[in-house]
């Protein structure tokens, strides 16, 4: 095994011990919800960054409260997007997997796919190609794709889909899950939502039932891992370790993120446990747990009270929670 395959495979092995420690611990996390929607907005968030569409995570989380400070932008409804797509892949299931489930992903069509589109049937391995080792033959089912902008998206994912259901079967899903991102990079159906691929490979992962409890992302690693040495001039297992290493960093961001919130959890609830049984301060938590950060609107309208009341609230939550916005109007907290 040469270098570059053995480097491959000690990437896949740490992809996996870490893809399903944070499964294990989000399928036993009492607030799995909360820490999904904020794994949503750190993914929406690292992906403007890295795509150059700079938006602030509070103008982000209003958007999305429909309590825009400002009018929304072209890059806050792009970024936008991938909080949009990322909930309704966590919905839906094998009927995403299809052209048409991209585009609805994208926003580019209007109504949900309905039913599961049939599957493709893999090409039939020639004699030459049984004979191929693994890292082999998804190389050799790389370089079949073509590549760059094309004139009909639809075309484009359509080809992809059919590819991707045709890689070995016998591959870990992981590493099936590497070599179908690196194909959606190469052919590069929507450039300006290019995050829609890993959405869908994330969702392959969780029907396939790699994952259970957690929808994968790519874009928070992302940011601090842009690319390759050498990007698409990279040997192709170069490339396929690339993003196993994406995946693995980006479970350990995902672990540790729900790890600090699971103490700052325990903390405020040992403030708040002795109160008395009406009061908002769990509810208020529990948005918290959800949101990157919450301003006293938000918390008002989430709780159904005045803003004066919600103000109180949070700061009766104590040093857990932190004052982010620096303002004496219009303040935001996290937790």
């Amino acid at each position: 095994m040469d270098a570059s395959a053995e480097a491959l495979f000690l990437a896949l092995a740490r992809a996996e011990d870490m893809v399903s420690r944070v499964d294990a611990r989000a399928q036993a996390c009492a607030f799995a919800e909360g820490w999904a929607a904020r794994i949503d907005f750190n993914e929406a968030h690292a992906w403007g960054w890295v795509s150059g569409e700079i938006v602030d995570m509070e103008d982000l989380v209003l958007h999305d409260a429909e309590m825009d400070a400002r009018l929304p932008d072209q890059m806050l409804r792009a970024t936008y997007g991938v909080v949009r797509a990322r909930r309704k892949a966590r919905r839906a299931g094998a009927e995403l997997q299809s052209a048409q489930g991209a585009a609805w992903l994208a926003g580019r069509r209007g109504g949900a796919p309905q039913g599961a589109p049939p599957l493709p049937d893999p090409p039939q391995p020639s004699s030459e190609s049984q004979a191929r080792d693994l890292v082999a033959e998804l190389v050799h089912q790389l370089r079949t794709l073509s590549r760059g902008e094309t004139a009909d998206p639809d075309e484009a994912i359509a080809e992809w889909v059919a590819w991707s259901h045709g890689l070995p079967e016998r591959a870990p899903a992981l590493l099936r899950a590497a070599a179908a991102v690196e194909g959606w990079r190469l052919v590069n159906p929507l450039p300006r939502q290019n995050f829609v691929g890993g959405v869908m490979v994330a969702q392959a992962l969780k029907l396939s039932g790699r994952t259970r409890a957690c929808l994968l992302g790519f874009e928070t690693a992302r940011r601090t891992h842009l690319q390759p040495p050498r990007g698409f001039m990279a040997p192709i297992p170069v490339r396929l370790a690339y993003w196993l290493r994406i995946m693995t960093v980006g479970a350990e961001t995902g672990l540790a993120e729900m790890k600090r919130l699971e103490l700052a959890r325990q903390v405020v609830l040992r403030r708040i446990g002795d109160r008395r049984a009406n009061d908002r301060a769990g509810d208020l938590l529990d948005l918290l747990l959800a949101r990157p950060l919450v301003s006293a609107p938000m918390a008002a309208e989430h709780l159904g009270v005045a803003p004066h009341s919600a103000r109180r609230l949070l700061s009766g939550l104590g040093s857990s929670l932190m004052e982010v916005s620096g303002r004496s109007r219009y303040r935001a907290w996290r937790l």
